[in-house]
């Protein structure tokens, strides 16, 4: 797929902003939300082949001899880079499919998850590991002690793209988001509000019917569905908590949690959310 076709099969135009092609995405993969049968295959390599382009350029045909060794040198750096980059995350995902596989039999002996959260955003650090979902997994169980297992994702995304970490960053978190399912979700204001009219929300008084009483209107946020012209109470606004206590985050970005339509555990999820609040 040349660029000029990845523009065509997103629908821009070659003058697109970088938040307008990052927001266009975003909408097929709520569509594929909304529609498992949507293949985003085309989409996704569509997006890949702008972003390479956006992010690495390439060369002018007028540039003169000079420029253009410089050129080849410059991108020869950044493809090597790119690769080896490639190449950990390549590795990165195998060892997690093999863990995966390796971890079934120790998940089948466990009790069913109380409630499987997902924080999401760019008040996470991307350094953030495994060791660090357990140190939240334990703080959410010392909240609530009557549960047996939580399950906690910790990822990072953030719309910026300063250099190639942070596009492999947001390249995985988009993938992440696309094909998990938790029953809440913990995340920046501007990814929510990317969300919150692809429906993939349930309203919270739809669970509780006392929420609104509940909780300060302050940390009330609402939003409206896609083809819909009510307002709903869909997320709450979390200005405090200590599941972070022991981990490194970015305090001053705002955080929203909104529990999945088709989450197994809702009841749970809104019993841990008003207990953060």
């Amino acid at each position: 797929m040349n660029l000029q076709e990845a523009y065509r099969c997103l629908d821009l135009s070659e003058n697109a902003t970088d938040e307008e092609i990052e927001k266009q995405y975003m909408r097929w993969i709520r569509k594929q939300k909304a529609d498992p049968s949507i293949s985003l295959d085309d989409k996704t390599e569509a997006y890949t082949r702008i972003r390479n382009h956006r992010d690495y350029g390439s060369t002018n045909q007028n540039d003169t001899m000079k420029e253009k060794v410089s050129h080849f040198f410059y991108y020869y750096k950044i493809h090597t880079v790119a690769a080896v980059i490639g190449l950990g995350v390549l590795f990165t995902v195998g060892s997690t499919i093999y863990s995966y596989y390796q971890e079934r039999k120790e998940l089948a002996t466990l009790p069913d998850a109380n409630v499987e959260i997902m924080f999401y955003g760019s008040f996470l650090h991307p350094g953030l590991n495994e060791e660090a979902e357990e140190v939240v997994e334990e703080s959410v169980l010392a909240l609530m002690p009557e549960w047996n297992r939580v399950d906690a994702t910790l990822t990072y995304h953030s719309v910026d793209t300063e250099n190639l970490l942070d596009v492999g960053a947001q390249q995985r978190s988009t993938v992440l988001l696309a094909t998990e399912r938790p029953d809440l979700y913990i995340f920046d204001e501007a990814s929510f509000q990317t969300f919150v009219g692809s429906g993939m929300f349930e309203p919270l008084d739809e669970i509780d019917d006392q929420v609104n009483k509940d909780v300060y209107a302050s940390s009330h946020v609402y939003g409206v569905e896609e083809g819909e012209a009510e307002e709903r109470l869909v997320g709450l606004k979390l200005d405090y908590h200590s599941l972070y206590d022991t981990i490194d985050i970015n305090e001053d970005v705002t955080q929203i949690a909104a529990i999945r339509k088709d989450a197994a555990n809702k009841e749970n999820a809104l019993q841990l959310l008003l207990t953060l609040q």
